[in-house]
């Protein structure tokens, strides 16, 4: 028996080596790539805060089935995200990602600083010991003084105390005390020199080896190559820690009629890959991990007892709280949407898309139980601050190099000149300075968004601003400074008071000048307010007619003239200054019930209707 195993192990052998020649000519199989790649990144999509990357992964060799691994991914990968397309010659089965921790071989940078790690604990431990025997050598003099002290009292006492040999012994042990310490202050200091120097040395062999052992991101694509014809098919992630942000520079000179607009993206470029010569699309979209959207739940509603002194749960009788309230409601809704856009499981997926139908349960109950002229009013108001605009994508014309890296990178996505009015703003109320202001017209191919602006005239730096988003063909308003050959100023001209009735009256006039120092005339929107008040019946005011008559804009006659804000655009002419400004006079009535008196009535619902007042007057 023993004899005749090796002929059964030679027999196997090859039989096993037989199947596996004559097993397969029909179907040859590809052996798997066993040297990981990286592939080329060509095209990143980068949203507000992360970017879809394109890495280019070629593939050679005879058709048959693959397995390729496509390493150095960054740690800032979503693993749900990854997917490649198939193409007509190459299959792709599936893509699975995978963490794998590696080693690397030490450095001489390593060797050099344990050696001197070495060095510097052997200097520590010397220190010690040279620290011990200082102790010692205190502790016999500690002995000694106590040997003497008593011995110099004996004699002292029997009277054969020898004065020179007490002064010698005293001497010595102070002597000796005072080097010791002096050698135990210099070992301390030395000590603490040496203890730096190690942790600095243990800190850099740190930085130099937490690579060693490092965990590298991959994924691993199962494929099938049709063809014999090199091949490549693109895979493609999303990662975190990257945005952008609008940024603008614009620019005025002599030329008045148009302004150079350069609208560049500032880039944070956090995600641990370098992009090199890639095609750059920036985008304001929100990139979804989900494939489907939110799901409807019934609005299931109950009858509940109705008491005529008291609102039903959600009814609110003040159209600036009913005004609030759906403005919360819509900003959960956004909320919900976003978090379901990232859900994949079933579970957390019906969660959310249950709390996005509660959010709507709300807003329905408050269209239940509220007047339909307050819940009207609201909802017009809240029509111009909508957030679901369409998405804008900026497609790069050339090659961008993003490396990942801590501060922010700037590339242009438009520069160009665009057609511009120029004119005077002058609001003597608030400020004598007179501004300079421009209606800019859109006229560019691009979708401007919100975002900061940086304003030159002249080649001037003027100061900073901020526009809203403008589409192609609207007119948006920018501010380029004061003109200090301007000035502006209001006088109180009368006042006079009288009782009709009841009610008391009072006559109000006022004189508002411009003065130009300038030798050429210019263009002025001149500003000023009467009194106003929601409720008119309490409150009326009647505008007298004034020396020139008010602004016939239709933008100003439907925004501002209903608030008692005044407008007139006039033309100061030039040299224009002191007795030849230009001025205007007005005046008005105001008529109230006498038993009360005039005051301020602004509230936060007054500061919310200026606020977008100022939104509105942004654009035209």
């Amino acid at each position: 028996m023993f004899k005749a195993q090796p002929f059964y192990r030679t027999f196997s052998l090859l039989l096993v080596a037989s199947l596996f020649l004559f097993s397969f000519d029909d179907h040859p199989l590809v052996a798997d790539q066993s040297a990981p790649i990286t592939g080329t990144i060509t095209r990143v999509t980068l949203y507000r805060g992360q970017a879809l990357v394109s890495r280019r992964i070629e593939i050679d060799g005879a058709a048959g089935s693959r397995e390729i691994v496509v390493s150095d991914l960054p740690n800032t990968l979503l693993p749900g995200s990854l997917y490649a397309d198939s193409t007509a010659q190459v299959e792709v089965r599936a893509v699975r990602y995978r963490q794998r921790a590696v080693g690397e071989e030490p450095r001489e940078e390593v060797r050099l600083l344990d050696e001197q790690i070495a060095d510097h604990q052997r200097s520590v431990h010397l220190n010690q010991k040279q620290s011990e025997l200082a102790a010692q050598k205190l502790a016999y003099l500690d002995q000694l003084q106590g040997f003497v002290a008593p011995t110099a009292g004996a004699e002292l006492s029997s009277g054969v105390l020898n004065a020179e040999t007490l002064k010698q012994l005293t001497e010595f042990s102070f002597e000796q005390r005072a080097a010791v310490i002096e050698v135990q202050v210099g070992l301390a200091k030395s000590l603490q020199e040496l203890n730096q120097a190690l942790d600095t040395l243990k800190r850099q062999r740190t930085e130099l080896t937490k690579q060693s052992q490092r965990t590298v991101n991959e994924a691993v694509l199962f494929l099938e190559k049709l063809d014999d014809a090199p091949q490549s098919i693109e895979l493609n992630y999303l990662v975190s820690q990257c945005g952008w942000t609008p940024n603008y520079t614009i620019k005025a000179n002599d030329d008045r009629s148009q302004v150079q607009i350069e609208y560049n993206a500032l880039i944070e470029q956090l995600t641990g890959e370098d992009w090199a010569g890639v095609e750059l699309t920036l985008s304001t979209a929100s990139p979804a991990l989900s494939a489907s959207g939110p799901s409807l739940a019934p609005f299931t509603v109950g009858l509940m007892p109705s008491r005529s002194n008291e609102q039903l749960p959600l009814q609110v009788a003040d159209s600036t709280i009913l005004l609030n309230s759906i403005r919360d409601n819509r900003m959960q809704q956004q909320a919900g949407n976003m978090a379901i856009t990232s859900s994949i499981d079933f579970r957390s997926k019906t969660t959310g898309n249950w709390s996005l139908n509660k959010t709507a349960c709300s807003l329905q109950e408050l269209e239940l139980t509220n007047p339909y002229e307050l819940l009207r009013s609201a909802t017009v108001e809240l029509g111009a601050d909508r957030a679901d605009a369409p998405s804008l994508s900026y497609h790069l014309s050339s090659a961008v190099s993003l490396a990942s890296r801590t501060d922010q990178q700037m590339v242009r996505i438009y520069r160009g000149n665009i057609a511009s009015e120029f004119y005077h703003v002058a609001t003597p109320l608030l400020s004598n300075y007179v501004f300079r202001e421009a209606e800019v017209n859109n006229s560019s191919e691009y979708d401007f968004l919100s975002g900061p602006v940086t304003v030159y005239l002249d080649g001037r730096f003027v100061g900073r601003a901020e526009i809203p988003t403008v589409a192609q063909g609207e007119t948006f308003v920018l501010g380029f400074g004061s003109d200090a050959q301007l000035r502006a100023h209001r006088e109180l001209t009368e006042k006079k008071e009288s009782v009709q009735g009841g009610n008391k009256e009072l006559r109000i006039g006022y004189r508002l000048s411009v003065e130009n120092y300038k030798n050429k005339a210019v263009k002025v929107r001149l500003f000023d307010r009467l009194p106003y008040s929601n409720r008119a019946n309490d409150v009326r005011v009647t505008l007298g007619r004034p020396s020139v008559e008010l602004s016939d804009d239709a933008v100003y006659i439907r925004r501002e003239r209903p608030k008692n804000i005044l407008r007139w655009d006039i033309e100061v002419p030039a040299d224009a200054g002191g007795e030849r400004s230009l001025t205007i006079d007005y005046d008005f009535t105001l008529d109230y019930d006498r038993n009360f008196v005039l005051a301020d009535a602004s509230n936060e619902q007054a500061a919310d209707e200026f606020e977008k007042l100022e939104r509105s007057r942004q654009k035209r």
